[in-house]
């Protein structure tokens, strides 16, 4: 059976060598640069805590903090337009996410390298299978462990999980239960573990100071890219504020398709009860302790750290009605049928008139990154361990 509970470690073999005597490399190349992509927040949170337990670095796109590492590449949203030019389109026509594939093509040789000059004792790619492709070269060569966290769950039939195991992480972390269910049909020998996703409590409360949004309340965000093409459906967010005369809806978050949903959104509340913002992450607790509610009307999400930040917030929820919402919102907020308009209205005028901050708050305790990150400790050095021990037995 792959699924298993780690044992606590014990702060003795955390300081055998020195209390952050292993390092551990994280890569993403789209951190520093994308801020609101939630593989990227993870991989900047996770950093930044365990680097009170190993030394930590994180190869990054761009400088995100005094743990991370640029690496010449080019991100994904500096491609995004790029490879739609008519003349690359028809070259990268077959792949569904073109940016996505320039990004691993061109951070793979330069991390490679970095990890070869600078050994590692743990790889964790969290840019999916580019990271992956690039770790499992450097594993080749170095032996070095590969953790891997799937971000996608079992989302698109399990096509990312299936393709991305066949780089063999040395351990996967999945977010749910389902989906190490899935992975262990998949592959009954891939060592596999539930660990969800976190959130800061520190920094999403709902004391603090707020961002005048230029909007009557009360006020329904919505945190989200922008494109009609993606699993969000934002569109249902605006129709369904649209029919509640009394509410603003203010939607956070920019995309291919920014210019659509503003004409939606001005045609169906009109400019006076609608918006249309973008702010930097350092800036979003504001943003949620601005608003009343919110919404996220997304289908197959695969785990959605904006809950975890609505909710820390002291927001009430009102998304969609599927097992994973269940298991994040739980009794924090009002889930149903978000393609059916009354049914969706009223549920968010429902949230309007209670008081949900202590119970919501309540709920994403359950989701603190400190907590979270020591599960995370408790695995790398694990593994790290049983690395170790390996190449001792096979060199005697």
């Amino acid at each position: 059976m792959t699924t298993k509970t780690i044992s606590p470690i014990n702060n003795t073999q955390l300081s055998k060598r020195g209390e952050r005597s292993y390092r551990v490399v994280l890569v993403h190349p789209s951190t520093g640069v994308n801020w609101s992509g939630g593989s990227e927040i993870v991989a900047i949170e996770l950093t930044r805590r365990l680097s009170s337990y190993f030394e930590v670095e994180l190869l990054s796109g761009a400088d995100c903090g005094p743990f991370s590492h640029p690496i010449p590449c080019i991100p994904r949203s500096h491609a995004y337009h790029a490879v739609r030019h008519p003349l690359v389109a028809r070259l990268m026509g077959k792949f569904s996410t073109p940016e996505i594939v320039v990004e691993h093509l061109t951070s793979f040789f330069p991390c490679l390298l970095h990890l070869l000059r600078h050994p590692a004792d743990l790889i964790f790619p969290h840019n999916d299978y580019g990271g992956l492709a690039m770790a499992a070269c450097v594993r080749a060569l170095t032996g070095t462990p590969i953790l891997f966290t799937e971000h996608n769950s079992s989302n698109a039939e399990g096509k990312c999980l299936q393709r991305n195991l066949r780089f063999r992480p040395d351990h996967l972390v999945v977010l749910d239960e389902a989906t190490a269910a899935f992975a262990h049909n998949l592959k009954p020998t891939q060592r596999t573990s539930v660990i969800p996703n976190g959130v800061n409590l520190e920094r999403f409360t709902p004391k603090g100071t707020a961002i005048n949004l230029d909007l009557p309340k009360p006020i329904a965000l919505c945190v989200a890219s922008l494109s009609r093409k993606n699993h969000k459906r934002v569109e249902l967010a605006i129709q369904a504020v649209a029919s509640l005369s009394e509410v603003s809806l203010c939607i956070c978050g920019d995309g291919p398709d920014r210019a659509y949903f503003q004409a939606l959104g001005d045609q169906l509340l009109g400019s006076h009860r609608f918006a249309i913002r973008t702010f930097p992450h350092d800036q979003m607790p504001e943003v949620y302790r601005s608003a009343d509610v919110f919404t996220l009307p997304s289908i197959n999400e695969p785990f959605g750290l904006v809950y975890l930040e609505a909710m820390a917030s002291g927001l009430p929820v009102v998304a969609t009605d599927d097992e994973m919402r269940r298991y994040l919102v739980g009794e924090s907020g009002i889930l149903c049928d978000v393609t059916n308009m009354d049914i969706y209205t009223t549920a968010i005028k429902d949230a309007l008139s209670g008081d949900w901050s202590q119970r919501a708050r309540q709920n994403a305790a359950r989701f603190s990154w400190d907590a979270i990150a020591l599960r995370y400790r408790d695995l790398i050095l694990e593994m790290i361990l049983q690395s170790k021990k390996k190449v001792s037995l096979s060199t005697h």
